[in-house]
C-alpha cells in the first residue's frame, strides 16, 4: 500500500530558546542509571563469592581480594560508600539471613558535574528510579536541569540543578543530597527512600570492563562542534544502524546534543540505560565479569556516595529479576509538560505545568493494573474520547506485520485510519512521529503498548492529516 510516510531521521524540533553549549564536565543522565545498576551488580558479584554458587557456574571455589587490591579499594571508597562494606575479611562478618524488599523502593540518582572552578557540584541530571517488587513494576521518571522548583526548605523557586549546591552551602542536614530528595519528594508528591550521588570519573572504565555496548543509533550523529576536554572541539560522527562503542564512544553519544534537545539527550540516555541493563544481564555475563570486578569495584569506588545500607543493595540486587525491567515505564519531563522562557536572573527556564507532571509521575509509579473490566473501560472510553486518528507502517519485512497491528489497535479502541509500508524496513525497534502536541491519551497509550522511548518519538509541527504515525519495527514481530 502506498502511503505518506515519515523517516525517524527528520530532524526533531527544535527549541525556540537556544541553550549554552555543553561543558566538557557535564554529567550525563544515563551514567547514573548505569552507576546504580553497576553498583547493585556488583553487590550480588561480592555476595556470589561469598556463597560459591553462581546461577551462571555450578561451583565456583570462594575468592578473595588480594591484601593489595582490598587496601586500594578501601583508600579509594568515600565516606558513605556502601561497596567499602563489602572490603571487610569475610571471617569478621556475621552470617545473616538475607534481607527480602517487601514494599516499592524509590531512589534519587543525582548525577554531580565536579568543576574545578566550582567548590560545590552542580546537579545537571537526575532521575528517580522506582520498582515495586510485589506487582512487578518499575518506573523511570527524568527531570530536566533547567526546571523551576520551588524548596520549601528554603522558601526559594530556584532551578532544580541548584539545590544540591544550596543545601551544600546552607548547611541543611544531610548537606546538599537530603535538601535535593525532599525537595524532589515533594515535587513528584511520592517518597524517595535513598539516593545515590555519582560522578562519571569511572564510567568509561565501567563500559570498557563489561565489555562495550551494542546500540541501534536511529540517525547519524554528526556533531562538528562536540566539546573536548580543553574547552576546544572535538567533531563527533556515528552512521546510523547497530552501533559497537566502548566507554568513550557512549560517553559521546549521550552527551552530544547538537542534533536535538537537553529532552533529546535525554531519550538517548534512557536508550543507553537499556543497552547497559542488556548487556550485564546477558546470559554467561556472570561468569564473564568475575575476573574483571576488582577493577569494576575500584571504577565504583570511586564514583558513588549513597546512604543505601548494604544489606539493601543486594536485596535490590536480588529481586532484579522478579521486576519489569525489560519494560519500565519511562518518561522523561520536557516541553510538553511546561513552558519555556528565559528568566533575567535565572536563565533558560522549564516552568512545569504540574497538572501534567503530577499525571506523569502517577504513571511511573503506577502499579501493574489488576485485571478487570472496569480499568478496559476506562481506556476505552479515553481513545474513543479523544478519536486520534493513527497511521501503523511496516517497518519490517514481514508480511502483513502492519495490518495485524492495525486490527489488533483497533480491537482495543485505537482509530487506525490507514495502513502501509515505511520507506525502509530495518527498524529493530517500533517508532512514534507525533502531530506537533495533539492526542496526548493516544501518544501514552502507544507509548506504553508498544514500549517505546523517548529517543524513538518524533515530534513534527502542527500539520493537516492523522494525528499519530506508528513505524512498526522487529520488536513487534
Amino acid at each position: 500500500m502506498n502511503t505518506s510516510t515519515h523517516k525517524p531521521t527528520h530532524s526533531m524540533r527544535h527549541d525556540s530558546v537556544r541553550r549554552p553549549a555543553i561543558l566538557p564536565g557535564v554529567l550525563l543522565g544515563f551514567l547514573l542509571t548505569l552507576f546504580m545498576v553497576a553498583f547493585v551488580y556488583v553487590a550480588y558479584l561480592f555476595l556470589a563469592w561469598g556463597q560459591t554458587v553462581v546461577a551462571d557456574v555450578p561451583k565456583m571455589p570462594p575468592l578473595a581480594l588480594p591484601k593489595l587490591v582490598r587496601t586500594t579499594l578501601a583508600s579509594a571508597a568515600p565516606q558513605g560508600n556502601a561497596l567499602s562494606a563489602f572490603l571487610q575479611p569475610a571471617a569478621g562478618r556475621a552470617q545473616q539471613a538475607p534481607l527480602a524488599l517487601t514494599g516499592r523502593m524509590t531512589v534519587l540518582i543525582m548525577g554531580v558535574d565536579n568543576r574545578p572552578d566550582e567548590p560545590v557540584a552542580r546537579t545537571d541530571t537526575i532521575m528517580i528510579l522506582t520498582m515495586n517488587p510485589k506487582t512487578g513494576s518499575a518506573g523511570m521518571l527524568s527531570l530536566p536541569r533547567d526546571m523551576l522548583a520551588h524548596v520549601s526548605a528554603l522558601d526559594r523557586d530556584v532551578k532544580i540543578n541548584t539545590v544540591h549546591v544550596l543545601g551544600e552551602i546552607n548547611g541543611f542536614p544531610g548537606g546538599g543530597p537530603a535538601l535535593l530528595r525532599d525537595t524532589v519528594a515533594e515535587f513528584i508528591g511520592y517518597p524517595i527512600d535513598y539516593y545515590a550521588r555519582v560522578n562519571f570519573d569511572g564510567f568509561r572504565q565501567v563500559v570498557d570492563l563489561i565489555g562495550g555496548l551494542d546500540i541501534d543509533v536511529p540517525r547519524e550523529i554528526n556533531d562538528p562542534e562536540y566539546p573536548d576536554e580543553n574547552y576546544g572541539f572535538d567533531p563527533l560522527y556515528i552512521p546510523a544502524g547497530r552501533q559497537h562503542m566502548d566507554g568513550a564512544l557512549a560517553l559521546k553519544y549521550a552527551r552530544t546534543r547538537h542534533t536535538d534537545s537537553d529532552y533529546g539527550r535525554a531519550g538517548r540516555q534512557q536508550q543507553v540505560i537499556t543497552a547497559i541493563k542488556d548487556k550485564v544481564t546477558q546470559p554467561g555475563q556472570l561468569a564473564a565479569l568475575l575476573p574483571r570486578l576488582p577493577g569494576l569495584a575500584l571504577a565504583l569506588a570511586s564514583s558513588i556516595q549513597t546512604d543505601m545500607p548494604v544489606d539493601k543493595a543486594i536485596a535490590l540486587a536480588r529481586i532484579v529479576g522478579e521486576v519489569d525491567l525489560a519494560n519500565p515505564t519511562r518518561i522523561v519531563v520536557d516541553n510538553t509538560m511546561g513552558e519555556e522562557t528565559m528568566d533575567p536572573t535565572l536563565g533558560f527556564l522549564l516552568i512545569p505545568d504540574m497538572s501534567q507532571v503530577r499525571g506523569a509521575t502517577a504513571a511511573v509509579f503506577a502499579d501493574a493494573p489488576e485485571e478487570g473490566l472496569s480499568a478496559e473501560a476506562a481506556t476505552l472510553q479515553a481513545l474513543q474520547a479523544e478519536a486520534a486518528q493513527v497511521v501503523v507502517l511496516n517497518g519490517t519485512q514481514a508480511e502483513g506485520l502492519a495490518t495485524k497491528t492495525a486490527e489488533e489497535l483497533t480491537a482495543s479502541g485505537f482509530k487506525v485510519v490507514a495502513v502501509g509500508n515505511a520507506e525502509r524496513a530495518d527498524y529493530t525497534e517500533s517508532w512514534l512521529i507525533t502531530n506537533g502536541d495533539r492526542a496526548s491519551i493516544t501518544r501514552e497509550a502507544l507509548v506504553q503498548r508498544f514500549n517505546i522511548t523517548a529517543d524513538h518519538i518524533l515530534s513534527e509541527p502542527p500539520a493537516d492529516g492523522p494525528d499519530l504515525k506508528l513505524i512498526v519495527g522487529a520488536d513487534q514481530e
